[in-house]
Order: structure tokens, then sequence, then C-alpha cells
């Protein structure tokens, strides 16, 4: 008999459900994966509040989860939430509506997500790679990176910073098309914010220049991008090297079309056009203040790591 399990992460931006079979003791293979655009931390920017429309959007997701992880006989679940729900002031209302579906969730704390999203992109990091001696993963969501620092002979260092692709769009709106003089503003912001991070957070605990990972949407929507997928394909993101002239060629294409033509790139998810340019800034400045000129992007992430773990307790 097939037993599956599932994990649904609600997302600043994007809320995902994964069903997975097992196939042994803590092995397991993706079923099925849904994910819906439903900008749960829209409203964050300016009151520290989820917004009534993105918690109903948001709910509405959730109930068509449900329905779909009965329909595939999932006998058991895992929820998490991270950073808009961490940061929000109404989160108690919300999760209550969740748990009201029947769906005990949990927020996750900035490291515990940076830790599961590590164990999600060491499932798919090419064995080259993981032989680094310094790897630097980080995973710019919508509502904040997570970074995870990889040195051989130590612990992972896990660190979180509210930067993120939803939150600082809806923040500083850029004009459709993006006016010049708003995306330098843009660019300096980041810069200044992610320098700072990295100082006091990242480079002392670096002897070298680490490799770069980068997992979640931004990145594998730059991936994408630079494949003209007409159909995503997990596989061809995982262990990709985007170059920093690919990544500033983006980025410059992104800067000056409007969100109906940004829309409409191979490999956008539409609901994406509105967030990506600042996306593509942030990864930029990491590749600048690491003095790197490429990245891995790596698909698997966070529901990867929390389906890992469930692997092993699921009897």
């Amino acid at each position: 008999m097939v037993r599956r399990f599932a994990a649904v992460d609600l997302g600043s931006l994007t809320v995902r459900l994964a069903v997975a079979e097992l196939t042994g003791p803590g092995r397991f293979r993706m079923a099925a994966h849904y994910r819906e655009v439903t900008g749960l931390g829209e409203g964050l920017a300016g009151s520290d509040t989820l917004a009534p429309e993105a918690m109903a959007r948001t709910l509405k997701a959730l109930e068509n989860f449900d329905r779909l992880m009965r329909a595939d006989g999932v006998e058991a679940s895992r929820v998490v939430a991270t950073q808009a729900v961490r940061q929000a002031r109404n989160r108690e209302g919300f999760l209550e509506q969740v748990r009201e579906l029947g769906l005990p969730v949990q927020v996750l704390s900035p490291e515990e997500e940076a830790r599961l999203s590590l164990k999600g992109v060491f499932s798919a990091l090419a064995p080259e790679y993981l032989a680094a001696p310094e790897l630097a993963v980080f995973d710019v969501g919508g509502g904040s990176s997570e970074w995870a620092l990889v040195r051989l002979g130590r612990e992972p260092y896990f660190a979180s910073q509210p930067l993120g692709v939803l939150t600082l769009s809806r923040a500083r709106p850029l004009g459709d098309p993006p006016r010049p003089e708003a995306v330098a503003a843009l660019k300096q912001e980041i810069k200044e914010r992610l320098e700072d991070f990295y100082r006091h957070n990242l480079q002392p605990r670096l002897t070298g220049a680490p490799r770069l990972v980068g997992t979640a949407g931004a990145v594998t929507t730059l991936a994408a991008l630079a494949l003209k997928m007409s159909r995503y394909d997990a596989s061809r993101v995982n262990n990709l090297v985007l170059t920093r002239t690919q990544l500033a060629e983006l980025a410059a294409l992104l800067c000056r079309l409007p969100e109906g033509e940004r829309a409409r790139l191979p490999g956008m998810e539409p609901a994406k056009a509105g967030v990506m340019v600042a996306g593509a800034l942030i990864i930029l400045s990491i590749l600048d203040i690491f003095r790197q000129d490429s990245l891995i992007a790596i698909d698997a992430g966070l529901i990867e790591g929390i389906l890992q773990e469930m692997a092993f307790n699921f009897l």
C-alpha cells in the first residue's frame, strides 16, 4: 500500500503544497506539487498586519489544498508559516482561521526556516558543490531572506534578514514601467541593507569567498527566465549556474518593461511579474557583496526539507 504525506508552506508571496510517497525508511518521492500566489504579506510594509483580502485568498487556497490532500489519500501533513505570519501583529486571528480548517500550523523561527531550507537544498545539490570548503546558501522569499553558511568541520550558521521581494516591492513602488530614478534608489537601498547585514552577520564567520547557492522563488524565476522555459522543469533548474552577465541582462530587461510585458516573458510566472524587479536587484547585489561572478540555482528548499524530516518519522 502506498503511503502518502504532505507539507504546506505558507509563504509571504506563495503558498505551496507538496505530496510525497514513502519509498523506504527516511526516503520519499514527490507525487504532486501545487502552488498559488496569494500575496499573504502584501500589507506588511505599511502596517505590520496581514490584509483581509490577502488572508481571504490564502484561506481559500488552503481549503483547496485540504481537498487535494484528501483526494490524494494523504495520511499526515505538516503546515508551516514563515516571515509574513511571524511579523504580523494580527497573526493569531489568522492562525486560528487556519486551524479551523483542520490544519494545525507551526510558525517557524527564522533559524528553523533556514535549517529546513538547507536540508532541502542539500537533497538536490550536486556532490561537487557539496565538497566546497565554504558555501553561502540563501533563500530570498517574499518577506525575508534566510542564510546558511556551511563550512567544513563546523556547524552551519543560520541568519535571517527581513528583506523580501513582496514587502520591498510594496514599500518602494517603482512605477509601470519602472522609473529609472526609482530603480536607482531601490538598488542603493538594497545595497546598503545587504552590506550592513553581510558585515555584521556573515563576513566575520567566513575565511574566504564562499560558493553562492540560491534557492526559492526569486532565484528559480530568474533561472526559468534564463532558460526561457515554456513549462517549468525543476530538474533543469537544479544545479544550473547563473552568471553575473546573465543576471545583469535579465535585471535590465525587467527594469525597462511594464508589468504586463514582464508577465508574458517565457519563464515568468505571471503573478510574480510585479515583484521580480526587486528580486533581480537583490540577487545581483548579493553577487556584488560576495564578489562572485556566478551562483548555483536550486529548486529544492524549505518544503523538501520538511518532507525529509517527515519521511524519517512517518511509520
